[in-house]
């Protein structure tokens, strides 16, 4: 598994209408795409307080090649064409937890690991985390992420539909999710 993550960055006064309108009307393909676990459609919006608008998908992929497909076809290419070049980060997975039903946020962390060469500690910590953070009823599905090229563990919890918007702690980020497609091949967790 893998995971793919990218970030738009937006004018403050940017009408996010018409990031709502790209997804309501781009989304329904992704609900069935083969290969895929997860997307989560987050956005920003100048207006909830972070001072800034932004686009930032989030997918887990259980297929690489179809990532592949992605940013070789018209999706990716499309992306493009609308916002301008769009790097793309990936990761390699290490905990994953997939839960059902809507999601209403995204929370983000990134943790730069420096020059480590032996990341089996790192991992059982990740694993004890895990287990934590999926014990709040709020939470719908954890994944963390090693980016091998830079050694930064990112760890996202999309929190299910109707919480608050929580508040970021140190080095967080909250997105908003618009929409999470759930393929059906991913049904379990």
């Amino acid at each position: 598994m893998l995971t793919a993550h990218y970030s738009i960055p937006l004018p403050a006064d940017y009408d996010m209408d018409v990031v709502h309108r790209r997804v309501a009307d781009r989304s329904a393909p992704w609900d069935t795409r083969a290969g895929l676990l997860l997307k989560a459609f987050c956005a920003t919006d100048a207006t909830d307080g972070d001072g800034h608008n932004s686009y930032a998908p989030f997918y887990v992929w259980a297929e690489p090649h179809e990532f592949g497909r992605f940013l070789t076809g018209a999706e990716y290419a499309g992306l493009c064409a609308a916002f301008g070049p769009v790097p793309v980060r990936t990761g390699t997975v290490l905990q994953c937890h997939l839960g059902s039903g809507p999601a209403g946020h995204l929370v983000s962390e990134s943790e730069p690991l420096g020059p480590v060469t032996d990341l089996r500690d790192t991992v059982r910590a990740e694993a004890e985390r895990h287990r934590a953070v999926l014990a709040d009823p709020a939470v719908h599905s954890h994944v963390v992420d090693l980016d091998p090229a830079t050694m930064t563990l990112t760890r996202r919890t999309l929190l299910r539909a109707g919480g608050e918007t929580p508040r970021p702690k140190n080095g967080e980020r909250v997105l908003r999710v618009l929409h999470l497609s759930r393929p059906p091949q991913s049904t379990t967790g």
